[in-house]
């Protein structure tokens, strides 16, 4: 089957998990400070957009470096990127998170030396920035999928067992719980399987899945509001995840001209997800301040602080995440080929 162009649309999958996680956040912080309970989502305990975002998540890292497993010195480069990617903007937010605990006691945010150093090192734990707490995981996953492209061979059936282990400590069937074996790396990994299944089978009737798959969430939503059936909500938002993000990847089999607004919120994505949480608790407290939640209503005011979040963290991605991965990219892998260079031409 002939390889699709470009991820147009699911770019824009990977901003609306992301945004979708803010709308169920700033539901929770709503809830429990105002009591305001937007459609009962503020006392849910997941809206399902982790899981859709974990599902996007596994999907692409398989898409774009599946090719390159069994192949030397690429699961290295592999992690580098990641790496690079990932802790340097979490690490300046969750230091300032950190500062701001230390400057303003009154806050009553302090953190003890274990939270601190799991979450620097994003470790499991309730970290300091307690929105980021599904990263420990997605790093979890990279480490497997680094050791996949490492060793393809070795670790096909270790993934088989631990599937197998995971799904038995799901369902109880054996009594332990450990982050080892957890649901939702297990979903990071579903999301991988939805891309293999992309890329070697075709399916028709895509917006016939895509259709199915928000079907699937609105049942789980009516359900958790009136409470009609007794379902495991994230083995069901997975299900519906996976069945939504296979039609999206179908749709994305052929090029698509997507707004390019949408296009640049996917890009933005990961400055969202880490910026979110602190910039959702700075318009609420500011909106407060000044008695505009009064005045305007919760709804209103609800949607005013997804807005300047949303364009906080944009501006974050503009700013400070979009140059430094591209200097810090420049300068690891710039400096890893002159290394190769020289030690090629000293062998010789």
């Amino acid at each position: 089957m002939a390889q699709r162009r470009r991820l147009s649309i699911i770019q824009i999958s990977r901003a609306i998990a992301i945004l979708f996680v803010l709308l169920g956040h700033v539901n929770i912080l709503f809830y429990s400070g105002f009591g305001y309970d937007w459609f009962h989502m503020g006392s849910w305990e997941r809206t399902g957009g982790v899981d859709f975002f974990f599902i996007v998540s596994g999907f692409m890292i398989y898409y774009l470096y599946h090719k390159r497993a069994g192949t030397k010195g690429e699961a290295s480069k592999f992690m580098l990127k990641r790496l690079i990617r990932i802790y340097p903007l979490y690490w300046i937010f969750t230091g300032s998170a950190i500062l701001i605990s230390l400057v303003f006691p009154a806050l009553d945010d302090r953190y003890s030396l274990e939270v601190i150093m799991k979450s620097i090192f994003i470790l499991p734990t309730q970290p300091v920035l307690s929105s980021t707490w599904s990263l420990s995981h997605v790093m979890f996953f990279y480490c497997m999928f680094a050791f996949y492209i490492f060793k393809p061979k070795v670790l096909k059936p270790m993934i088989l067992g631990w599937v197998v282990l995971t799904v038995l400590l799901e369902l109880n069937i054996i009594p332990f719980q450990t982050f080892l074996f957890s649901f939702s790396t297990l979903e990071i990994l579903l999301g991988s399987l939805v891309a293999y299944v992309s890329m070697n089978y075709a399916f028709k009737f895509s917006s016939s899945f895509i259709a199915v798959g928000l079907l699937g969430y609105l049942f789980i939503w009516i359900n958790m509001v009136y409470g009609l059936v007794h379902i495991h909500n994230p083995s069901f938002y997975c299900l519906s995840a996976m069945i939504m993000m296979l039609g999206i990847a179908e749709k994305d089999k052929k090029e698509r001209h997507v707004p390019k607004s949408l296009s640049f919120l996917g890009d933005a994505s990961y400055s969202i997800y880490i910026a979110h949480g602190p910039f959702l608790h700075f318009y609420i407290i500011l909106l407060d301040k000044v008695n505009f939640i009064d005045a305007a209503g919760f709804f209103v005011s609800m949607a005013v602080v997804i807005v300047m979040s949303t364009l906080s963290s944009c501006l974050v991605y503009l700013v400070v995440e979009k140059p430094m991965s591209k200097y810090l990219r420049q300068l690891v892998f710039s400096r890893k080929k002159v290394v190769s260079e020289t030690r090629h031409a000293v062998a010789k």
